[in-house]
Parts: structure tokens; C-alpha cells; sequence
């Protein structure tokens, strides 16, 4: 056995290696969730909130330092995004600062699942929710647009509280046993996460979820290499996932954009925005294009006003074979 695995090791570019390497991978993700994670949850039941920026700033700091690979990335994007109006100063304080925010969403994220909803999610103030009960009266769904910013993943849990049904896809291959942790505190938040594979099978809950006049969320901000449609973000060429742009095309379910932004301290607002719409042709291509042009520039608006909450990891501007999609 220590012979195939040194064997494996050695190969740099081999598919063997390649699949070991992701085992290991998620065998100690799931490691980790089981014998240290599960357990320090429990902590978090006698911990006052603001702890959490404090733990964040620690251990953000620390992680700034500690994970080149981590920080050349985000620092490389923000360089990418940023260069032409900040100085490097400006950048490297970004990605401190990005690092914070980085900790702070999963501990919230353990946080609001293990204490009452009134110590936390409800507290999160929603603005828009009329956008939101507008949208809804036309009977079609609503495709709710978000990305990875701020505490993302409270999102489905504080509609959910206000009774709206919530949907949304879990892409479970990566670090199941924590997928299967995080999406039991979801169920009983009223949140109906499913899997995005296979693929026929999350399509066809996406459109029944539609077709049931209910919330489906989609984050749209990363990159997707395979079918992915290139658009301008930061003024660069990023392929985007033409999904919640598809669905509402064949479903007429509006697209709102969904966001938790951190204001002042421990304020949280889940800000609902205006549906994103295009003046449609005959052209179903042609609309899809458009309107993913549309909703990136909705992502990219929010992401510009609150910089360091977004992540920075994803390597968004890799470039691709097809041609550019112009709004």
C-alpha cells in the first residue's frame, strides 16, 4: 500500500494522483467535522455574538499570514479588480480585511443554526420584502441571484423564518459528511436544500420549486469553465453559469438579487433588489446571454460597494474559448 500511494504521489500530472489527492482531501474534512468541529459547536451556545468578530480577527490574522497560497489568490484578484484605482497599500489592507470575513461567515453560520432565532437570524433586518411578495404574486417563483458575500448561507434561513419556502442546491460531492450536518440545521430552519447531482434530478426539482411559486437560490459568481457564458466583470472576461438566466427564461420566474451585507459592527441587512430584467427578442440564445450579462452586473455593484466581503478565492477571470457577452 505505501508503495502505490508513493507510486501515485509521484506522477505530477496523473488522474490517479489527482483522485487520491481528493479523497484525502474530504476523508479529513469529514474527519475534521466528526471528531473536532461537531463538538465545538457547543461552545458556541454560551457565546455572545460580537465573540465571533473577535475569534474572526484572530484567527483571520492569523490565516493572512499563514496561507500564502490563500493570500497571493485573493491579493492577485483584488490586483485584478482594483489595480487601476487602489495603490498596493490599499490592496494588501483589502485582503487583511477579506481574511476576516472569510472566518467570520462560518462561524455564523454554526452560530445561528445553534442558538434561538431571536439571538441571531432575526435580527437581520430585510429590506425589500415587498420587491420580494410583488415578485411572488405573479405565480411564477422567484430565482433569488446571490454569490458568495457576506453570511450567504443565512440567507435561505431567514425567509424561511418569515415563511417564505426556500430552495436551494447543494452541491453535496465535496465534504458530504459536513453537507449532511449543515443541511439537517437547514430542514429544520424550513429550507428544502437538494443535490446538484445528477444533474437531470436538480434541474427538475429547480422547476417544480418554480412552478410551486416558491424562492429557488442560485449563486452565480463563479467561474464555469464548460458552458459557462463570458461576460464583463471588474472589466475583465469572466465565464459565467447561465443558470438562474435559463430557468427564467423557460419558467418567466423573475430574478431578484439576494444579498446579507455586514454594516457597522455585528448589523446584518438582507437587502432584496429590483428584478433584473431585458427586453426579450425571438432569441432564446440571445436573451440568455443578456440577461447573465444583466444579473453580473447586479452581483458586481454589490460586490464594488462592499469589497471585502466577497471572497476573492475563485479564479474568476481564467479565459475560455468563446466569444464575449455584451449587454
Amino acid at each position: 500500500m505505501l508503495v502505490t500511494i508513493r507510486s501515485v504521489c509521484l506522477l505530477p500530472r496523473c488522474p490517479m494522483r489527482k483522485k487520491f489527492l481528493r479523497t484525502l482531501k474530504y476523508c479529513l474534512g469529514d474527519l475534521f467535522v466528526s471528531v473536532l468541529l461537531a463538538p465545538f459547536t457547543m461552545i458556541f451556545r454560551v457565546l455572545p455574538p460580537k465573540a465571533l468578530v473577535f475569534i474572526s480577527k484572530i484567527a483571520g490574522r492569523i490565516s493572512f499570514h499563514l496561507f500564502n497560497r490563500y493570500r497571493e489568490r485573493v491579493t492577485g484578484n483584488l490586483l485584478i479588480a482594483f489595480g487601476k484605482q487602489k495603490n498596493p497599500e490599499e490592496i494588501k489592507r483589502l485582503a487583511r480585511e477579506v481574511s476576516f470575513h472569510l472566518v467570520l461567515t462560518p462561524l455564523e453560520t454554526i452560530y445561528a443554526y445553534r442558538n434561538p432565532y431571536e439571538r441571531f437570524l432575526l435580527k437581520i433586518k430585510i429590506e425589500g420584502k415587498e420587491i420580494l411578495d410583488s415578485a411572488l404574486a405573479q405565480g411564477n417563483g422567484v430565482i433569488a441571484l446571490g454569490a458568495h458575500f457576506g453570511p450567504f448561507t443565512l440567507l435561505g434561513a431567514r425567509l424561511a423564518l418569515e415563511g417564505y419556502p426556500f430552495n436551494v442546491i447543494i452541491n453535496e460531492s465535496n465534504f458530504p459528511r459536513m453537507w449532511k450536518m449543515l443541511n439537517g440545521y437547514q430542514k429544520r430552519l424550513g429550507q428544502n436544500p437538494y443535490p446538484l447531482n445528477p444533474i437531470t434530478s436538480s434541474i427538475k426539482k429547480s422547476l417544480n420549486c418554480l412552478h410551486r411559486n416558491e424562492i429557488l437560490y442560485l449563486i452565480a459568481d463563479e467561474q464555469q469553465r464548460r458552458r459557462g457564458i463570458p461576460v464583463l466583470f471588474f472589466d475583465q472576461t469572466a465565464f459565467t453559469p447561465p443558470g438562474p438566466a435559463i430557468l427564467s427564461i423557460k419558467t418567466n420566474a423573475p430574478i431578484l438579487p439576494m444579498f446579507i451585507v455586514r454594516e457597522n459592527g455585528m448589523g446584518r441587512r438582507l437587502f432584496i433588489g429590483n428584478p433584473i430584467t431585458i427586453e426579450r427578442t425571438f432569441d432564446e440564445k440571445k436573451d440568455i446571454d443578456m440577461l447573465t450579462v444583466q444579473f453580473t452586473k447586479a452581483i458586481e455593484e454589490v460586490v464594488r460597494q462592499y469589497p471585502t466581503q466577497w471572497t476573492w478565492l475563485n479564479r474568476r477571470w481564467k479565459t475560455g474559448k468563446s466569444s464575449l457577452a455584451r449587454g
